[in-house]
Protein backbone atom coordinates (compact mmCIF):
# COMPACT_ATOMS: atom_id res chain seq x y z
CA UNK A 1 0.00 0.00 0.00
CA UNK A 2 1.24 3.48 -0.84
CA UNK A 3 1.93 6.04 1.89
CA UNK A 4 2.15 9.80 1.69
CA UNK A 5 3.01 12.50 4.24
CA UNK A 6 1.01 15.70 3.75
CA UNK A 7 2.79 18.95 4.52
CA UNK A 8 0.99 22.05 5.78
CA UNK A 9 -0.46 24.11 2.94
CA UNK A 10 -0.78 21.11 0.63
CA UNK A 11 -3.42 18.66 -0.60
CA UNK A 12 -3.27 15.24 -2.22
CA UNK A 13 -5.76 12.83 -3.80
CA UNK A 14 -5.28 9.32 -5.18
CA UNK A 15 -7.02 6.70 -7.29
CA UNK A 16 -4.93 3.94 -5.77
CA UNK A 17 -5.34 2.98 -2.12
CA UNK A 18 -2.99 5.27 -0.20
CA UNK A 19 -2.55 6.11 3.47
CA UNK A 20 -2.09 9.87 3.84
CA UNK A 21 -0.71 11.03 7.18
CA UNK A 22 -0.33 14.49 8.65
CA UNK A 23 -0.02 16.34 11.97
CA UNK A 24 -2.43 19.13 12.89
CA UNK A 25 -2.20 21.96 15.39
CA UNK A 26 -4.61 24.84 14.81
CA UNK A 27 -4.67 23.79 11.16
CA UNK A 28 -7.63 21.90 9.69
CA UNK A 29 -7.67 18.86 7.42
CA UNK A 30 -10.68 17.98 5.29
CA UNK A 31 -10.90 14.39 4.04
CA UNK A 32 -12.93 13.84 0.85
CA UNK A 33 -14.08 10.44 -0.42
CA UNK A 34 -16.24 8.93 -3.15
CA UNK A 35 -17.57 5.53 -1.93
CA UNK A 36 -18.35 4.36 -5.47
CA UNK A 37 -14.96 4.93 -7.10
CA UNK A 38 -12.91 4.67 -3.85
CA UNK A 39 -11.12 7.89 -4.80
CA UNK A 40 -10.15 10.04 -1.84
CA UNK A 41 -7.98 12.95 -0.80
CA UNK A 42 -6.92 15.15 2.10
CA UNK A 43 -5.87 18.75 2.55
CA UNK A 44 -4.07 20.57 5.37
CA UNK A 45 -4.63 24.31 5.54
CA UNK A 46 -3.37 26.87 8.02
CA UNK A 47 -5.61 29.90 7.54
CA UNK A 48 -9.21 30.46 6.42
CA UNK A 49 -8.46 32.84 3.57
CA UNK A 50 -5.89 35.24 2.19
CA UNK A 51 -6.04 38.17 -0.18
CA UNK A 52 -7.81 37.74 -3.55
CA UNK A 53 -4.51 37.23 -5.42
CA UNK A 54 -3.28 34.51 -3.05
CA UNK A 55 -4.07 31.12 -4.57
CA UNK A 56 -2.03 28.90 -2.23
CA UNK A 57 -3.53 25.81 -0.62
CA UNK A 58 -2.35 27.10 2.76
CA UNK A 59 -5.73 28.91 2.79
CA UNK A 60 -8.91 26.86 3.30
CA UNK A 61 -10.86 29.03 0.87
CA UNK A 62 -8.55 27.66 -1.84
CA UNK A 63 -7.63 24.25 -0.41
CA UNK A 64 -11.15 22.85 -0.11
CA UNK A 65 -12.29 23.64 -3.69
CA UNK A 66 -8.88 22.49 -4.98
CA UNK A 67 -9.22 19.13 -3.24
CA UNK A 68 -12.77 18.61 -4.51
CA UNK A 69 -11.72 19.46 -8.07
CA UNK A 70 -8.69 17.16 -7.86
CA UNK A 71 -10.84 14.21 -6.73
CA UNK A 72 -13.29 14.87 -9.58
CA UNK A 73 -10.39 15.15 -12.04
CA UNK A 74 -9.24 11.69 -10.95
CA UNK A 75 -12.70 10.27 -11.65
CA UNK A 76 -14.74 10.81 -8.49
CA UNK A 77 -18.45 11.59 -8.79
CA UNK A 78 -18.99 15.09 -7.39
CA UNK A 79 -22.54 14.18 -6.32
CA UNK A 80 -21.31 11.18 -4.29
CA UNK A 81 -18.57 12.93 -2.32
CA UNK A 82 -18.51 12.71 1.46
CA UNK A 83 -16.32 14.58 3.96
CA UNK A 84 -14.73 14.43 7.40
CA UNK A 85 -13.15 17.35 9.27
CA UNK A 86 -10.26 17.27 11.76
CA UNK A 87 -8.07 19.71 13.67
CA UNK A 88 -8.54 23.35 14.53
CA UNK A 89 -7.24 22.97 18.08
CA UNK A 90 -6.13 25.84 20.30
CA UNK A 91 -2.51 24.73 20.13
CA UNK A 92 0.68 26.78 20.40
CA UNK A 93 2.86 26.13 17.36
CA UNK A 94 5.91 27.54 15.70
CA UNK A 95 3.67 29.40 13.30
CA UNK A 96 2.02 31.49 16.04
CA UNK A 97 -1.14 31.90 14.01
CA UNK A 98 -3.32 33.00 16.91
CA UNK A 99 -5.76 31.35 19.29
CA UNK A 100 -8.87 32.06 17.16
CA UNK A 101 -7.49 30.55 13.97
CA UNK A 102 -8.62 27.02 14.81
CA UNK A 103 -12.28 27.97 15.18
CA UNK A 104 -12.23 30.10 12.03
CA UNK A 105 -10.67 27.22 10.08
CA UNK A 106 -13.38 24.84 11.31
CA UNK A 107 -16.21 27.25 10.52
CA UNK A 108 -14.89 27.78 7.00
CA UNK A 109 -14.74 24.04 6.30
CA UNK A 110 -18.33 23.54 7.42
CA UNK A 111 -19.55 26.50 5.35
CA UNK A 112 -17.78 25.49 2.13
CA UNK A 113 -18.76 21.83 2.36
CA UNK A 114 -22.38 22.75 3.04
CA UNK A 115 -22.37 25.13 0.08
CA UNK A 116 -20.94 22.35 -2.13
CA UNK A 117 -23.64 19.92 -0.97
CA UNK A 118 -21.10 17.49 0.53
CA UNK A 119 -22.27 15.75 3.73
CA UNK A 120 -19.94 15.78 6.74
CA UNK A 121 -19.84 12.27 8.22
CA UNK A 122 -17.43 12.95 11.09
CA UNK A 123 -15.83 15.83 12.96
CA UNK A 124 -13.02 15.71 15.48
CA UNK A 125 -12.19 19.35 15.97
CA UNK A 126 -11.27 22.14 18.43
CA UNK A 127 -9.96 21.28 21.91
CA UNK A 128 -6.49 21.95 23.29
CA UNK A 129 -4.45 19.20 21.65
CA UNK A 130 -2.56 18.42 18.48
CA UNK A 131 -3.75 15.55 16.30
CA UNK A 132 -2.02 12.97 14.15
CA UNK A 133 -4.06 11.60 11.25
CA UNK A 134 -3.77 8.53 9.05
CA UNK A 135 -6.35 8.44 6.27
CA UNK A 136 -6.96 5.48 3.96
CA UNK A 137 -8.19 6.98 0.69
CA UNK A 138 -9.91 3.75 -0.46
CA UNK A 139 -11.81 2.85 2.72
CA UNK A 140 -12.36 6.39 4.13
CA UNK A 141 -11.04 5.10 7.45
CA UNK A 142 -9.36 7.87 9.44
CA UNK A 143 -7.28 6.97 12.47
CA UNK A 144 -6.67 10.03 14.62
CA UNK A 145 -4.78 10.43 17.86
CA UNK A 146 -4.79 13.48 20.15
CA UNK A 147 -1.77 14.41 22.25
CA UNK A 148 -3.07 15.69 25.59
CA UNK A 149 0.14 16.00 27.59
CA UNK A 150 0.92 19.68 28.16
CA UNK A 151 -0.51 20.49 24.74
CA UNK A 152 -1.15 24.07 25.73
CA UNK A 153 2.50 24.59 26.69
CA UNK A 154 4.49 22.59 24.17
CA UNK A 155 5.31 23.79 20.64
CA UNK A 156 3.82 21.66 17.89
CA UNK A 157 5.97 20.85 14.86
CA UNK A 158 3.70 19.92 11.96
CA UNK A 159 6.40 19.75 9.29
CA UNK A 160 6.87 15.98 9.60
CA UNK A 161 10.57 16.36 10.41
CA UNK A 162 12.32 16.23 13.77
CA UNK A 163 11.29 18.96 16.26
CA UNK A 164 13.46 22.06 16.25
CA UNK A 165 15.09 22.26 19.66
CA UNK A 166 17.15 25.24 20.74
CA UNK A 167 19.96 24.87 23.27
CA UNK A 168 18.73 26.01 26.70
CA UNK A 169 22.16 26.89 28.07
CA UNK A 170 25.38 27.37 26.17
CA UNK A 171 28.95 27.36 27.48
CA UNK A 172 31.36 29.33 25.29
CA UNK A 173 35.15 29.44 25.08
CA UNK A 174 36.60 32.54 23.37
CA UNK A 175 39.93 32.07 21.58
CA UNK A 176 41.42 35.27 20.14
CA UNK A 177 44.80 36.97 20.33
CA UNK A 178 43.11 40.38 20.68
CA UNK A 179 42.34 41.34 24.27
CA UNK A 180 39.81 43.86 22.95
CA UNK A 181 37.89 41.18 21.08
CA UNK A 182 38.02 38.79 24.04
CA UNK A 183 36.52 41.47 26.30
CA UNK A 184 33.96 42.51 23.71
CA UNK A 185 32.75 38.96 23.06
CA UNK A 186 32.69 38.14 26.78
CA UNK A 187 30.43 41.14 27.46
CA UNK A 188 28.13 40.30 24.55
CA UNK A 189 27.74 36.67 25.60
CA UNK A 190 27.26 37.40 29.30
CA UNK A 191 24.59 40.04 28.67
CA UNK A 192 22.73 37.58 26.41
CA UNK A 193 22.61 34.76 28.95
CA UNK A 194 25.45 32.64 27.56
CA UNK A 195 28.07 31.30 29.96
CA UNK A 196 31.65 32.26 29.13
CA UNK A 197 33.71 29.43 30.61
CA UNK A 198 37.05 30.88 29.56
CA UNK A 199 39.10 33.08 27.25
CA UNK A 200 42.38 32.18 25.60
CA UNK A 201 44.96 34.17 23.66
CA UNK A 202 46.34 31.25 21.67
CA UNK A 203 45.76 27.61 20.77
CA UNK A 204 47.88 26.22 23.59
CA UNK A 205 45.90 28.00 26.29
CA UNK A 206 42.70 27.01 24.53
CA UNK A 207 43.60 23.32 24.44
CA UNK A 208 43.85 23.11 28.22
CA UNK A 209 40.60 25.02 28.68
CA UNK A 210 38.72 22.73 26.28
CA UNK A 211 39.77 19.73 28.37
CA UNK A 212 38.99 21.40 31.71
CA UNK A 213 35.90 23.50 30.92
CA UNK A 214 34.21 21.33 28.27
CA UNK A 215 32.58 24.21 26.36
CA UNK A 216 29.60 23.68 24.06
CA UNK A 217 30.94 26.11 21.44
CA UNK A 218 34.28 27.75 20.66
CA UNK A 219 34.75 31.08 18.91
CA UNK A 220 38.14 30.82 17.20
CA UNK A 221 40.19 33.54 15.52
CA UNK A 222 41.61 32.55 12.15
CA UNK A 223 44.82 34.54 12.57
CA UNK A 224 46.71 33.87 15.82
CA UNK A 225 50.37 33.62 16.88
CA UNK A 226 52.10 30.29 17.61
CA UNK A 227 49.42 28.26 15.81
CA UNK A 228 46.88 29.55 13.29
CA UNK A 229 43.19 29.11 13.95
CA UNK A 230 42.86 26.87 10.90
CA UNK A 231 45.62 24.54 12.08
CA UNK A 232 44.10 24.43 15.58
CA UNK A 233 40.65 23.76 14.12
CA UNK A 234 42.01 20.74 12.27
CA UNK A 235 43.40 19.36 15.55
CA UNK A 236 40.13 20.06 17.39
CA UNK A 237 38.08 18.19 14.80
CA UNK A 238 40.47 15.25 14.89
CA UNK A 239 40.84 14.87 18.66
CA UNK A 240 38.11 16.90 20.44
CA UNK A 241 35.22 17.50 18.01
CA UNK A 242 33.16 20.49 19.11
CA UNK A 243 31.14 23.18 17.28
CA UNK A 244 33.43 26.05 16.24
CA UNK A 245 32.48 29.53 15.05
CA UNK A 246 35.44 31.05 13.22
CA UNK A 247 36.24 34.75 13.69
CA UNK A 248 38.01 36.78 11.03
CA UNK A 249 38.42 40.29 9.71
CA UNK A 250 37.02 41.20 6.31
CA UNK A 251 40.61 41.38 5.08
CA UNK A 252 41.36 37.81 6.15
CA UNK A 253 42.68 35.21 3.76
CA UNK A 254 39.60 33.82 2.04
CA UNK A 255 41.36 30.54 1.36
CA UNK A 256 41.85 30.04 5.11
CA UNK A 257 38.16 30.75 5.72
CA UNK A 258 37.13 28.26 3.05
CA UNK A 259 39.53 25.65 4.46
CA UNK A 260 37.98 26.16 7.91
CA UNK A 261 34.55 25.42 6.52
CA UNK A 262 35.82 22.25 4.88
CA UNK A 263 37.45 21.15 8.15
CA UNK A 264 34.18 21.41 10.06
CA UNK A 265 33.64 24.99 11.24
CA UNK A 266 29.92 25.68 11.39
CA UNK A 267 29.86 29.45 10.89
CA UNK A 268 31.85 32.67 10.53
CA UNK A 269 31.75 36.01 12.30
CA UNK A 270 33.63 39.06 11.07
CA UNK A 271 35.45 41.28 13.55
CA UNK A 272 34.21 44.86 13.44
CA UNK A 273 36.54 47.30 11.71
CA UNK A 274 35.21 50.06 13.94
CA UNK A 275 33.56 50.05 17.34
CA UNK A 276 30.68 52.49 17.15
CA UNK A 277 27.43 51.55 19.00
CA UNK A 278 25.37 50.73 15.89
CA UNK A 279 27.96 48.31 14.53
CA UNK A 280 28.40 46.62 17.92
CA UNK A 281 24.64 46.24 18.32
CA UNK A 282 24.38 44.47 14.96
CA UNK A 283 27.41 42.33 15.76
CA UNK A 284 25.95 41.27 19.11
CA UNK A 285 22.69 40.09 17.60
CA UNK A 286 24.37 38.06 14.86
CA UNK A 287 27.07 36.64 17.11
CA UNK A 288 24.73 35.38 19.82
CA UNK A 289 22.35 33.77 17.32
CA UNK A 290 25.21 32.02 15.54
CA UNK A 291 26.73 30.68 18.76
CA UNK A 292 23.36 29.44 20.05
CA UNK A 293 22.73 27.71 16.75
CA UNK A 294 26.22 26.19 16.68
CA UNK A 295 25.54 24.58 20.06
CA UNK A 296 22.85 22.44 18.43
CA UNK A 297 25.15 20.96 15.78
CA UNK A 298 26.26 17.34 16.03
CA UNK A 299 29.84 17.82 14.85
CA UNK A 300 30.67 14.13 14.65
CA UNK A 301 27.64 13.59 12.42
CA UNK A 302 28.66 16.58 10.29
CA UNK A 303 32.18 15.23 9.80
CA UNK A 304 31.21 11.63 9.10
CA UNK A 305 27.93 12.05 7.24
CA UNK A 306 27.83 11.08 3.58
CA UNK A 307 24.97 11.36 1.11
CA UNK A 308 24.10 7.70 1.68
CA UNK A 309 23.23 8.50 5.29
CA UNK A 310 20.44 10.85 4.22
CA UNK A 311 16.92 10.01 3.11
CA UNK A 312 16.78 9.18 -0.60
CA UNK A 313 13.48 10.98 -1.16
CA UNK A 314 13.86 13.59 -3.86
CA UNK A 315 10.64 15.55 -3.58
CA UNK A 316 8.25 15.67 -0.68
CA UNK A 317 5.81 18.18 -2.08
CA UNK A 318 2.20 17.03 -2.32
CA UNK A 319 0.63 19.92 -4.21
CA UNK A 320 0.41 19.82 -8.02
CA UNK A 321 3.30 21.69 -9.58
CA UNK A 322 2.58 25.27 -10.56
CA UNK A 323 2.18 26.10 -14.21
CA UNK A 324 5.27 27.81 -15.50
CA UNK A 325 5.30 31.55 -15.89
CA UNK A 326 7.95 33.38 -17.88
CA UNK A 327 10.94 33.01 -15.59
CA UNK A 328 12.68 36.35 -15.04
CA UNK A 329 14.91 35.86 -12.01
CA UNK A 330 16.20 33.13 -9.67
CA UNK A 331 16.98 34.09 -6.07
CA UNK A 332 18.80 31.87 -3.58
CA UNK A 333 19.20 32.33 0.18
CA UNK A 334 20.68 30.57 3.17
CA UNK A 335 23.35 31.03 5.81
CA UNK A 336 25.06 28.63 8.17
CA UNK A 337 26.06 25.22 6.91
CA UNK A 338 24.79 25.69 3.37
CA UNK A 339 28.06 26.30 1.50
CA UNK A 340 28.25 22.74 0.18
CA UNK A 341 24.57 22.70 -0.79
CA UNK A 342 25.01 26.01 -2.57
CA UNK A 343 28.00 24.57 -4.42
CA UNK A 344 25.93 21.57 -5.51
CA UNK A 345 23.20 23.85 -6.85
CA UNK A 346 25.47 26.33 -8.63
CA UNK A 347 27.69 23.73 -10.27
CA UNK A 348 24.62 21.92 -11.58
CA UNK A 349 23.26 24.94 -13.46
CA UNK A 350 23.27 25.02 -17.25
CA UNK A 351 25.11 27.69 -19.22
CA UNK A 352 21.79 29.20 -20.33
CA UNK A 353 20.23 29.40 -16.88
CA UNK A 354 18.16 32.51 -16.10
CA UNK A 355 20.01 35.13 -14.01
CA UNK A 356 20.64 33.93 -10.45
CA UNK A 357 21.29 36.12 -7.39
CA UNK A 358 22.60 34.59 -4.13
CA UNK A 359 22.35 36.01 -0.61
CA UNK A 360 24.39 33.80 1.72
CA UNK A 361 25.95 35.54 4.72
CA UNK A 362 28.30 32.64 5.51
CA UNK A 363 30.20 32.74 2.21
CA UNK A 364 29.76 36.48 1.57
CA UNK A 365 32.94 37.32 3.48
CA UNK A 366 35.26 35.07 1.47
CA UNK A 367 33.67 35.11 -1.97
CA UNK A 368 36.91 35.34 -3.94
CA UNK A 369 38.17 31.99 -2.63
CA UNK A 370 34.73 30.38 -2.75
CA UNK A 371 34.07 31.41 -6.35
CA UNK A 372 37.57 30.37 -7.43
CA UNK A 373 36.75 26.87 -6.23
CA UNK A 374 33.35 26.79 -7.95
CA UNK A 375 34.43 28.30 -11.26
CA UNK A 376 36.38 25.20 -12.23
CA UNK A 377 33.17 23.14 -11.97
CA UNK A 378 30.45 25.54 -13.12
CA UNK A 379 28.98 25.94 -16.61
CA UNK A 380 27.40 29.24 -15.56
CA UNK A 381 29.55 32.35 -15.10
CA UNK A 382 30.07 33.28 -11.43
CA UNK A 383 30.80 36.77 -10.13
CA UNK A 384 30.65 39.00 -7.08
CA UNK A 385 27.67 41.28 -7.57
CA UNK A 386 28.19 45.03 -7.97
CA UNK A 387 25.70 47.82 -7.56
CA UNK A 388 23.91 48.44 -10.84
CA UNK A 389 24.84 45.12 -12.47
CA UNK A 390 22.53 44.22 -15.33
CA UNK A 391 21.52 40.63 -14.54
CA UNK A 392 22.20 38.43 -17.54
CA UNK A 393 21.28 34.89 -18.52
CA UNK A 394 23.98 32.37 -17.70
CA UNK A 395 25.37 34.39 -14.76
CA UNK A 396 25.22 33.82 -11.00
CA UNK A 397 25.71 36.94 -8.86
CA UNK A 398 26.82 36.63 -5.23
CA UNK A 399 25.98 39.50 -2.88
CA UNK A 400 29.13 40.49 -0.91
CA UNK A 401 29.41 40.99 2.85
CA UNK A 402 28.13 44.12 4.54
CA UNK A 403 25.28 44.97 2.17
CA UNK A 404 21.82 43.79 1.18
CA UNK A 405 20.96 42.95 -2.40
CA UNK A 406 17.72 43.98 -4.08
CA UNK A 407 16.27 43.26 -7.50
CA UNK A 408 15.11 46.27 -9.48
CA UNK A 409 13.18 45.97 -12.76
CA UNK A 410 14.06 48.07 -15.81
CA UNK A 411 12.92 48.13 -19.41
CA UNK A 412 16.07 46.20 -20.32
CA UNK A 413 15.61 43.58 -17.58
CA UNK A 414 16.51 43.15 -13.89
CA UNK A 415 19.42 44.96 -12.26
CA UNK A 416 21.05 44.41 -8.87
CA UNK A 417 21.06 47.16 -6.27
CA UNK A 418 23.38 46.93 -3.25
CA UNK A 419 22.34 48.92 -0.19
CA UNK A 420 24.04 49.54 3.14
CA UNK A 421 21.39 48.88 5.77
CA UNK A 422 21.10 47.14 9.15
CA UNK A 423 20.93 43.33 9.27
CA UNK A 424 17.50 41.77 8.75
CA UNK A 425 16.72 38.61 10.73
CA UNK A 426 20.33 38.93 12.02
CA UNK A 427 21.69 38.46 8.49
CA UNK A 428 23.64 40.75 6.18
CA UNK A 429 23.02 40.11 3.33
CA UNK A 430 19.51 38.89 4.10
CA UNK A 431 17.49 36.41 2.05
CA UNK A 432 14.30 38.14 3.15
CA UNK A 433 15.39 41.40 1.57
CA UNK A 434 16.43 39.74 -1.69
CA UNK A 435 13.33 37.55 -1.99
CA UNK A 436 10.86 40.32 -1.16
CA UNK A 437 12.40 42.69 -3.73
CA UNK A 438 12.29 40.00 -6.42
CA UNK A 439 8.64 39.24 -5.65
CA UNK A 440 7.74 42.90 -5.77
CA UNK A 441 9.56 43.35 -9.07
CA UNK A 442 8.66 40.18 -11.01
CA UNK A 443 5.77 38.40 -9.23
CA UNK A 444 5.15 35.07 -11.03
CA UNK A 445 8.48 35.35 -12.79
CA UNK A 446 10.44 34.54 -9.61
CA UNK A 447 11.93 31.16 -8.71
CA UNK A 448 13.20 31.20 -5.11
CA UNK A 449 15.36 28.66 -3.26
CA UNK A 450 15.92 28.64 0.50
CA UNK A 451 18.84 26.52 1.73
CA UNK A 452 19.70 25.63 5.31
CA UNK A 453 20.03 28.27 7.98
CA UNK A 454 19.95 28.61 11.76
CA UNK A 455 17.27 31.31 11.89
CA UNK A 456 14.14 32.34 10.07
CA UNK A 457 15.83 34.52 7.44
CA UNK A 458 14.26 33.83 4.06
CA UNK A 459 10.94 32.48 5.38
CA UNK A 460 9.09 35.80 5.18
CA UNK A 461 10.67 36.36 1.79
CA UNK A 462 9.34 33.03 0.52
CA UNK A 463 5.91 34.05 1.73
CA UNK A 464 6.12 37.20 -0.37
CA UNK A 465 7.17 35.19 -3.43
CA UNK A 466 4.30 32.75 -2.91
CA UNK A 467 1.77 35.57 -2.49
CA UNK A 468 2.82 36.97 -5.86
CA UNK A 469 2.54 33.57 -7.56
CA UNK A 470 6.25 32.76 -7.84
CA UNK A 471 7.85 29.39 -7.10
CA UNK A 472 9.17 28.56 -3.63
CA UNK A 473 11.62 25.68 -3.11
CA UNK A 474 13.37 24.68 0.12
CA UNK A 475 16.18 22.29 0.91
CA UNK A 476 15.19 19.00 2.51
CA UNK A 477 15.68 19.57 6.27
CA UNK A 478 17.02 16.02 6.70
CA UNK A 479 20.00 17.03 4.56
CA UNK A 480 20.62 20.50 5.99
CA UNK A 481 23.15 21.01 8.77
CA UNK A 482 20.91 23.78 10.08
CA UNK A 483 17.31 22.81 9.17
CA UNK A 484 15.59 25.72 10.92
CA UNK A 485 14.79 28.02 8.00
CA UNK A 486 13.54 25.39 5.50
CA UNK A 487 11.65 23.55 8.23
CA UNK A 488 9.84 26.71 9.33
CA UNK A 489 8.94 27.41 5.71
CA UNK A 490 7.45 23.92 5.42
CA UNK A 491 5.52 24.31 8.66
CA UNK A 492 4.06 27.62 7.48
CA UNK A 493 2.98 26.09 4.19
CA UNK A 494 5.13 28.33 1.98
CA UNK A 495 7.27 25.61 0.35
CA UNK A 496 6.03 24.46 -3.07
CA UNK A 497 8.80 21.88 -3.29
CA UNK A 498 11.15 20.21 -0.78
CA UNK A 499 14.27 18.91 -2.50
CA UNK A 500 17.74 17.61 -1.80
CA UNK A 501 20.47 19.98 -2.95
CA UNK A 502 21.58 17.86 -5.93
CA UNK A 503 18.01 17.96 -7.29
CA UNK A 504 17.66 21.76 -7.20
CA UNK A 505 19.37 22.72 -10.45
CA UNK A 506 17.54 20.04 -12.44
CA UNK A 507 14.18 21.10 -11.00
CA UNK A 508 14.88 24.72 -11.88
CA UNK A 509 15.75 23.92 -15.48
CA UNK A 510 12.72 21.62 -15.91
CA UNK A 511 10.51 24.42 -14.65
CA UNK A 512 12.15 26.93 -16.99
CA UNK A 513 11.84 24.56 -19.95
CA UNK A 514 8.06 24.30 -19.59
CA UNK A 515 7.94 27.63 -21.40
CA UNK A 516 10.09 26.48 -24.28
CA UNK A 517 7.95 23.69 -25.76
Amino acid sequence: MNTHYLFPGKFAAFKEETVISTLLGSCVAVAIHDPTTKIGGLNHYLLPEGTPEETSARYGANAIPMLIDECVRLGANRNKLQAKIYGGGNVISLSHLGITIGKRNIDLAEQLLQAAGIPILEKNVAGESARTLKYNTATFEVIHHSSQDNAEKQPVDVSGFKPLLAAKSVKVLIVDDSATVRTLFSNIFSKSGLEVVGVAADAYQAREMIIQKKPDVITLDIEMPKMSGVMFLEKIMKHLPIPVVMVSSLESNGTAALKSLELGAVEFVHKPSQYDPAILKNLAGMLVEKVRAAASVNVLKKIKETPSDISKSTTLSSAPRKKAAELKIVVVGGNSGCANSLESFVTGLAADTPPVVVACSTVAGFLTAYLAKLKTQSKASLMVGKDGDFLRMGYVYFIPAGVHGKIQPTAQGPILKLVEEAPVSSQLPSSNVLFASAAQSYSKGVYSVLLGGFGSDGVDGLMEVQKKGGVTVVQNPEEAQFPYAPQKAIELGVADEVLRSEMLAGHLMRYRNQNLY
